[in-house]
Formats: C-alpha cells, structure tokens, sequence
C-alpha cells in the first residue's frame, strides 16, 4: 500500500464531523511513513489532483501539520 493510500485510510477512520483530519511526523510515524512531513503532503496533495478524489490537502499555515479535507 502506496503512502497516499495509508493517509486515506488513515483519514477515513479519523475524520471529525466536518471531514477533516489532522495529520503530524507522530501520524507518519504511526503509520510507517519515514518521509518528512511537509514532502508527504506534498505527494499526497499531489496524488488527490491526479485522482480528482474530491478532498483537499491545507496546512492552514502550520509549520508542524497539515489537514486532509472532504471538499464536496
């Protein structure tokens, strides 16, 4: 399973009552992904275009996490 498919995962076990979840390096780490956090996002952020998942990646001006958010 590719990094991009552990974050969706990931997001929809945990995504609060407004679709968000807040992913941290302690996230990647509990799921495996050595990679820093801010190349990650930008891969997956990557990702969900290419696929036109209908969610989006923000960091909302973070410097320690980024959000995977349902769009629709």
């Amino acid at each position: 399973m590719g990094i991009t498919d552990r974050i969706l995962e990931d997001h929809a076990a945990r995504k609060d009552h407004d679709g968000v979840t807040w992913f941290t390096a302690a996230d990647l780490a509990r799921l495996g992904i050595q990679d820093r956090l801010f190349t990650v996002m930008q891969d997956v952020q990557h990702a969900l275009k290419l696929r036109h998942t209908g969610l989006v990646v923000e960091s909302h001006g973070c410097t320690d996490r980024w959000t995977v958010q349902d769009a629709r």
